[in-house]
């Protein structure tokens, strides 16, 4: 068999290994979205830069969830200093620092705990046919979900619920 013939099928596999993914919905293979804000690493705080702050609640099931401190502080990504989104106790607050208004996106904070959330999972809770994930933004449902832009003084609730 020559070398063309093998690149060939390969690719056929591929393109039919992602079709599949796609339409079925499992798309944690294939999705990998990051966003400009992960990439900020400050040294220390200071007058120069923008600091706005939101606040976030992960409900499952009813039970708060602990939400670590220090999260995006000297990590492997920025171990000299904070990243752009970052926790400084386990009180939910989350600190938005950049040296310039840069777009906050809670996935964003997400990638940076190492954790998951999207419209269909909170962290290890993926929705299923008896629970959902729905996003609330200071009392309203937000149907961004990762893709949300923070503001200044959001009040962000996650829960993952029995339908």
């Amino acid at each position: 068999m020559d070398l063309e013939k093998i690149f060939f099928g390969g690719a056929i596999t591929a393109t039919l290994i992602f079709i599949i993914l796609s339409m079925t919905g499992n798309t944690d293979l294939i999705e990998d979205k990051s966003w400009a804000i992960e990439e900020t690493c400050l040294g220390s705080h200071s007058s120069d830069i923008s600091h706005t702050h939101s606040s976030l609640s992960i409900i499952i099931d009813g039970t708060e969830q602990y939400i670590p401190q220090n999260i995006g502080i000297q990590d492997s990504e920025c171990p000299d200093g904070m990243r752009g989104i970052h926790t400084h106790d386990d009180s939910g607050r989350l600190h938005i620092e950049t040296p310039s208004q840069v777009p906050a996106p809670i996935g964003a904070f997400f990638n940076i705990w190492g954790e998951a959330f999207n419209s269909g999972q909170i962290l290890d809770n993926k929705e299923n046919s008896e629970y959902e994930v729905l996003m609330y933004v200071n009392g309203e449902i937000n149907e961004e979900y990762e893709n949300y832009i923070m503001l200044d003084n959001d009040v962000i609730e996650i829960h993952y619920q029995q339908k």
